[in-house]
């Protein structure tokens, strides 16, 4: 009977070990789910920074649905590396905008300050680099997931902007604070675009009107015949409002890139 009692007694003792065991595994078990974080996806409105093949960075912003770079192209080379010919009139005369050589060139925009419109010394790159119709012809400016925008991609971030309480004052909240001539008149960068006032690059070579308007090249072409086809340009100038010309081929601009 003796044996029984102590035997009985042992196998209780047992089953509570056990469960006490169990109730711990699983109370160390609920610590560890709770302990583990699942990586959280950025937000949409998180700031990238893209570089090109040049090395060059590039700050971003988000506008509407669009991510913009926050700079103008700066690359002296394609994005596979091959370097992009420097126009110089030393070694090309006035041949930028030739349609019988093909050559893609680039020039950087006039950044002299020879009428004190800026309090800073710019850089040579301030403004960013020109490109002739070869160049933005290639397909090979942008770096990789980005585009140069269409005139479509400009007509979103201006009908954005205008939605936004800025009808007819879409040029300005893009236009930087400091910088243009007075008779251009300054912006207020309203959403820290930051449009600097680059100039464009005649159809000889010239980098002209820089401090007096900001010109961008889309990839739209008109006509078929190259001779007498036009590209569309975005200018932002004298008005409050987004100006969309078309030029002539021969005329060069600076590229503002959108996130493919």
């Amino acid at each position: 009977m003796k044996k029984i009692i102590i035997l009985s007694v042992f196998i209780l003792l047992s089953i509570i070990f056990i469960q006490c065991n169990d109730d711990d595994d699983q109370t160390l078990q609920t610590e560890e789910t709770e302990q583990v974080e699942e990586p959280t996806e950025p937000e949409n409105n998180t700031p990238i920074t893209v570089t090109d093949v040049d090395g060059n960075l590039y700050n971003t912003i988000k506008i509407g649905n669009q991510v913009w770079m926050l700079e103008n192209l700066k690359t002296t080379k394609y994005n596979d590396g091959t370097p992009i010919v420097e126009f110089t009139f030393e070694e090309f005369g006035s041949n930028w905008g030739s349609l019988n050589n093909e050559i893609g060139h680039y020039r950087w925009a006039d950044t002299s300050d020879l009428n004190n419109v800026v309090d800073e010394e710019l850089t040579f790159d301030a403004y960013g680099a020109m490109y002739n119709h070869f160049a933005i012809e290639s397909g090979k400016l942008a770096p990789e997931g980005w585009r140069i925008p269409t005139k479509a991609d400009f007509k979103t971030l201006e009908n954005f902007i205008t939605t936004d309480g800025h009808a007819g004052n879409e040029a300005t909240v893009l236009k930087t604070k400091t910088g243009w001539f007075q008779s251009s008149g300054n912006g207020t960068d309203v959403y820290g675009f930051k449009a600097v006032p680059n100039g464009y690059v005649s159809t000889v070579g010239t980098a002209t009107l820089a401090n007096g308007v900001c010109t961008w090249a889309t990839s739209e072409l008109t006509g078929v015949i190259v001779g007498s086809q036009t590209r569309t340009s975005i200018q932002l100038f004298d008005s409050g409002s987004i100006l969309y010309s078309e030029n002539a081929i021969q005329i060069g601009a600076g590229i503002r890139c959108i996130k493919e």
